[in-house]
């Protein structure tokens, strides 16, 4: 499934295997390692020292090979910081830390804790600690980018019983951030992928996070909501070794519970791109809407890194919402990857400029297993900007998975 593919990797597939002893299914499994050493440079108008520091994170664990179509997943994370502590890593000190702010502090304990059941004909079972991506993560996310990812305490249910089809709902009842603070969580999903041609996906989905904090700063006493949304995704081949792709999404987000009756937003995406196997060029435009100026479209479990910026100037959105429109150039040429993006950010509601920002990267292969990135994010605050703020970051992150 192009689009329900992403949605699959809530619950792996798995192999037919024949049935194993527990000890052996065990000692038949896999090695789960990553280590990821990263150097964060980061410099702020407003914050008068630049955070400049080494982070790390490693993840070991094992997965089982399947017994009577079980299989067991187990990883442990350690993150931490090499070298004097150049940063403030405390989002609650944002304001009074003169270090601008990089959410990886140090913490360790288990990342991954899951049982999968594969028993079940074209369906498949998760129940534990998990890492969920649906999509392209613009609303359901596990924010890799951060040392720190986001994972899920609960159950995900995955469904291909109907031809070209994917089906996945799950609840859950703890969330892990990317701090390392784990707080309960009243999360219910259901999302359904349908391949009407090859290449082509169209997507309905529907997520009620029932929680008066979902980490986002709007003010009221409860932001519980529940967003629905259509996707229709696709690519066309072209003549010359060519290829066409589109993307539209819609989305509407209410309150629901006690949540604020000023919850009330839509959301919409429009994008186009025309490549080969070598470069790609692509243009999108993205609105989180706006209730007449008093609440902006939220997502609290996104991937803050994969949208409106590499610098995070918009974690929560404006009351006025937010305008998006940005442009993509993904370059690939052996063992190196590059891309380019350009966005500029205004309110959907009045006509406030929230600013400019470029952002750049280049990835190099050093090894099948290895992988060495430079990233670079610039930031420049527009005339109605709250808080006149320009922004650098600068990251160099080498990362290694057996």
């Amino acid at each position: 499934l192009a689009s329900g593919a992403a949605a699959a990797q809530a619950v792996d597939t798995g192999d037919s295997n024949p049935p194993l002893r527990l000890s052996e299914a065990l000692t038949s499994g896999s090695l789960l390692l990553e280590l990821r050493p990263r150097f964060n440079l980061i410099t702020e108008t407003a914050k008068p020292e630049t955070t400049e520091v080494t982070t790390v994170r490693a993840l070991i664990g094992w997965r089982s090979a399947p017994v009577r179509d079980v299989r067991l997943t187990a990883q442990a994370i350690l993150t931490g910081i090499v070298g004097p502590k150049r940063l403030n890593d405390d989002p609650r000190r944002f304001a009074s830390s003169p270090y601008p702010l990089l959410p990886d502090p140090a913490r360790q304990g288990i990342n991954q804790l899951h049982l999968d059941y594969s028993g079940f004909d074209a369906s498949k079972i998760r129940i534990g600690r998990q890492l969920l991506e649906l999509d392209d993560e613009r609303f359901i996310s596990d924010v890799d980018f951060r040392q720190t990812p986001q994972v899920f305490d609960g159950v995900t249910v995955n469904s291909q019983h109907l031809a070209n089809a994917e089906l996945t709902v799950g609840h859950y009842w703890r969330l892990r951030s990317v701090l390392g603070a784990a707080s309960p969580l009243r999360l219910t999903i259901a999302h359904g992928a349908w391949n009407p041609a090859p290449g082509q996906s169209l997507v309905a989905y529907g997520y009620w996070h029932d929680n008066a904090a979902t980490g986002t700063q709007t003010g009221f006493a409860s932001n519980a909501q529940r967003i629905v949304g259509l996707r229709a995704e696709g690519e066309l081949r072209l003549p010359a070794r060519l290829r066409a792709s589109y993307l539209g999404e819609a989305a509407w987000q209410r309150a629901i519970g006690g949540g604020d009756a000023r919850i009330a937003a839509r959301y919409y995406r429009l994008g186009a791109g025309i490549g080969n196997d070598v470069w790609t060029l692509r243009a999108d435009h993205e609105e989180k809407g706006s209730r007449r100026g008093d609440y902006g479209f939220q997502i609290p479990l996104t991937d803050f890194y994969a949208f409106n910026g590499w610098a995070l100037q918009f974690t929560t959105t404006p009351r006025s919402g937010l305008r998006d429109s940005w442009l993509t150039l993904r370059s690939n040429f052996a063992a190196v990857e590059a891309r380019l993006e350009y966005h500029r950010f205004r309110s959907a509601w009045g006509a406030f400029d929230f600013g400019d920002e470029w952002d750049g990267s280049i990835a190099y292969q050093l090894r099948p297993d290895t992988v060495a990135r430079l990233q670079l994010a610039r930031y420049r605050a527009g005339r109605d900007t709250p808080e006149q703020n320009s922004v650098n970051k600068t990251w160099l992150t080498l990362t290694y998975r057996y």
